[in-house]
Order: structure tokens, then sequence, then C-alpha cells
């Protein structure tokens, strides 16, 4: 299966227009979204640093949370049946789009919470609000500290994090995103706030991991932080098969001492990469070179570490900044079907400082008849599995989705008692992420007919037979029952009743569903 730079997009039942628009997007995304993306996040980085001067961030913030308890609190007043949600956009979002909202007809509640509102090192924790980005949050935090788990999209949010999916090449050591969080500040359905964590509200504080907003809205976070390195030591290694590549991640994930950041590439059923990275205080010329990854020149990380492994010698030193967010240029590899030839050395020299394109400006300015091809000739899945399953994942990925690139990164699940919707199904509770991210398959770059929905069902059918899990922000074809069964629902929807959320907020499998 070919992995071509430029796909054509090709399904009967969307307009030829659309069409259209899909294979030439770049004509708008590189003259118009590229620039508004980088006055964006310019404007974005001079705010953040005003912010980080101002005082009082905490009482502002404290006002916007007593303004959302006010209008919660006056849809009991007025009896409104609309069940309550964000009135965050969902084209602001990081999930793939939908052709409907869930949020029609909503009560919507305004919840713009970006503070910053602590920073505690005595203690080791950071406290902020749900809409802090991660790019936003890395860059506030003091010299020498950071986040156990860093997601490598800048604008990933901390609020998506905890209550959709977040995951890392550090989660082997330190698991989800989620399993860092030492307190959550939540708004219940009555308008009262609570504050939940290891002691207080526990099966609160545990149901909502993957609950995506329907146990309650999130105000305030407290995150742990560990001490950090500078530098992180790279080094690649290719592997010629799905079993071998298994082989390398799993060995180096488990052990007493496994290195902080491990990777794994899936290109072809012949060539595989792991990258596994150490942090280090500073570089060693006499063992590998300095790579300053993040400079808008360097080629997209995928294809950096594919060139890599075929050193003799591939050790680099990378700062750890460019090393967290070396996949937020490129989006992964989503970027080549927006704009064709932008990992062209050419492109990356005269142009590269614009990448990347803003995921919520690329949302914006997607037509219905845009979105609707999206969702039917591209794939974008993602679940946990076992990892000894992982050789069956990869094919079983390869036979419904036709496509051969993956990312792949190992997570040891920690919730087993209490335990939440997502426990370790194995002794050592080793599982890999294994994504497909916005790929065309073969079928649909040849004209053929491709069956996203089939597909999807086809994936999904095989984690509920060996173990896996379906990550909450990709759209779901399972039945109600088949994601119950998938997940266990008792502590969420013992929350869900001990705390007021059934008929204030959606189920979560309305969230998630496309049935």
């Amino acid at each position: 299966m070919s992995q071509a730079s430029t796909p054509h997009l090709s399904q009967t039942s969307v307009p030829r227009s659309a069409q259209w628009l899909a294979d030439h997007r770049w004509l708008y995304v590189i003259p118009v979204l590229l620039p508004l993306s980088k006055a964006y996040a310019v404007a974005g980085a001079l705010s953040s640093r005003l912010l980080r001067r101002r005082t009082g961030e905490l009482r502002r913030h404290r006002r916007r949370v007593a303004r959302m308890q006010a209008r919660v609190r006056e849809r009991a007043r007025r009896g409104e049946g609309g069940l309550i949600s964000t009135a965050r956009p969902q084209w602001r979002s990081m999930s793939p789009s939908r052709t409907t909202s869930y949020k029609d007809g909503a009560f919507l509640v305004p919840a713009k919470l970006d503070g910053i509102l602590q920073v505690d090192t005595e203690r080791r924790t950071v406290t902020v609000g749900p809409a802090v980005t991660m790019g936003r949050l890395t860059a506030a935090l003091p010299r020498g500290w950071t986040l156990p788990v860093v997601p490598e999209l800048e604008d990933l949010t901390v609020g998506g994090l905890i209550m959709g999916y977040g995951i890392e090449t550090s989660s082997h050591r330190y698991g989800l995103f989620a399993d860092n969080v030492e307190s959550c500040e939540v708004l219940l359905a009555d308008g009262e706030v609570v504050v939940a964590d290891r002691t207080h509200r526990t099966d609160l504080f545990h149901a909502l991991p993957w609950s995506r907003g329907t146990l309650g809205l999130l105000t305030s976070v407290q995150l742990r932080m560990v001490p950090a390195h500078p530098w992180v030591r790279l080094s690649y290694h290719r592997l010629g098969s799905a079993a071998a590549l298994t082989e390398c991640i799993a060995s180096y994930s488990a052990g007493p001492h496994p290195p902080d950041f491990v990777e794994g590439f899936h290109f072809s059923p012949t060539e595989g990469v792991v990258v596994t990275g150490t942090l280090v205080d500073r570089p060693h010329a006499r063992d590998g070179v300095v790579n300053q990854m993040g400079r808008w020149y360097k080629p997209w990380f995928h294809e950096h570490a594919r060139t890599q492994c075929r050193l003799r010698r591939n050790t680099e030193y990378v700062p750890l900044r460019d090393f967290y967010f070396r996949h937020s240029r490129s989006i992964y590899w989503a970027a080549e079907m927006l704009a064709p030839s932008t990992n062209h050395p050419l492109f990356r020299y005269t142009l590269g400082w614009l990448m990347p394109p803003k995921i919520a400006f690329l949302k914006r300015s997607e037509t219905p008849g845009i979105r609707r091809l999206y969702l039917q000739a591209t794939a974008t899945q993602e679940a946990l599995v076992p990892v000894r399953a992982l050789p069956e994942a990869i094919e079983k990925c390869r036979e419904a989705f036709h496509v051969d690139r993956m990312w792949l990164c190992p997570v040891t699940l920690r919730r087993s008692e209490p335990g939440g919707m997502v426990s370790p199904g194995t002794p050592d509770g080793l599982y890999i992420d294994i994504a497909v991210v916005f790929e065309t398959p073969e079928p649909v770059r040849r004209g053929l007919p491709w069956d996203a929905r089939q597909a999807t069902r086809t994936f999904e059918a095989w984690l509920l037979d060996n173990g896996g899990f379906q990550v909450p922000y990709v759209a779901t074809h399972m039945t109600r029952e088949e994601f119950w069964s998938m997940f266990d629902g008792r502590p969420y929807f013992a929350a869900r009743k001990k705390y007021g959320a059934e008929g204030s907020f959606l189920d979560i499998y309305d969230k998630a569903g496309c049935n």
C-alpha cells in the first residue's frame, strides 16, 4: 500500500464542487489559512506573556466560574429542558469533524477558563483552567519542571486531555494524562462547585476521565509536576516486521529503568521504527549530534525518524520543548492532505515558518460537502490494545482501513482500585495506543468504493473480541450495548446518578455514537 503525498478523495455521494475543493484545498490553506494561523499564534504568544505579568488571575477565574454557576442555576429556575454543554463551538475542538452537533438545542454555558492559576514547586503542582493549552502551559512552567505526560500537539487543552483522552511517549511510565491529576474542581448540574480528588468525592474523581463532560463542567485542575532536564537524547531503531516492532516497544517499555520516552511508527509490513529518548542535562558531542528539530525548516518528524534510523550512528540531542511538539508542524502527517509538498525542502525553507495551520481554522473553513467527503473517504481511528495483540491489531487496521502508516505509543493503565471506565485487563497493564491519523484508504486513492462505516465496525468488533478500548474522541459505530461491554460503566453511571447528571448532561455514548 503506497502513501501518496497528494491523495485524491473520491466518493460518489458528494458534490463535484466539494470534491474539487478538497483536492485543491491548498489554494486557500497556503495563502489564507497559514498567514491567519501564524498571526493568531503570534498574538497568542504575546497575550500569554502579558498574562504572566498580570496579577489577579485567580480572582478573574472565580468571577467566570460564578457566572457559569449563575447560568446553570438559571436553567433550573426556568425549568428549561436543554441538556447542559459548554458554549465553545465545535470547530474549536481538536476532535474530528462530525456532520451533526450534539450542541444543537443544548443549554449553553460560556466557559472561558484559560488561566494559569497557581504554580507550587514545593508541592510539585500547577493549577490551571481547563481551556489552557499544552503549548501555553509548558511555556509557563518554571525552568527545570514539566508535566509527567505532555501530549504532542500544542493546541490540545487540559480539559480535553482529562475528560477525553491524553497520551504521550512517557505514558509507559506515568500512565494517561488523567492519571497525573491531583484534583478537579467541577460545576455540577445544580450549580454547586465541588472539589474531587483521591480522598474527597473519590467516586467522582475516578469517573471523570473519558467522561467527555457528561458528569459536570470542569472549572479547574491541579496537575502534578516532575523535575525535568533541558535535553532529550534520542535513539532510532529500525525493525522489519510488526512482531519485531511489538517486541522492541514492549522491551523498552518494561523493566525497572525504562527510557523516559518510547514511540513507534509502522510504515509498511517490512518497515517500522521505534524512537527512544532519555532526559539529559547537556549534549555530548562524542556520541551524537544536536538537532534543533523545532525550527521551521526541519523535516517532519515521522519522515526524519524514517531516515535517521538507517544511519549507523543515529543518536541525537534535542531540546525538550522541540521534542514535546515534534508533530505539531505536520499535525502528524495530516498536513500533506491539506497542502501538497509542505515537507519539501523548498517549501520548508521559504514558507515553513508559517506552519502549522490552525486546526480550528481548518475546521471552520470546511463546507458541509468537504466535511462529508472527509468522513466518507478518510480514516481516523485510535484505540488501546494489549501489547501482545499489537501485530494482529496492525493487520486488522491494514485490512479495514487499507493503510500502512500508524502511530504507536505504549501506556501503562493504572486505574484498577478503584477503577474507572478503563481498567487494565492484563497483569502488567501495558497497552499500545495504535492510531490511524487522517489517512486516505488505498481504494479511495484508486477511485474504488470503500465503506468507512463498515471499516470502523470491523475494527470495533476486533477490539471487543481482544480486550481493546476505542478512545473517546473518535466517532463510534458500536451499538449502545456493545459500547458498554467495552467499558466499565458502573462507576460512571453511579456518579451520574449521585451527582445529578442524569437529565442534565448527555450520556457519553450520545456524544460519541454515530447511531
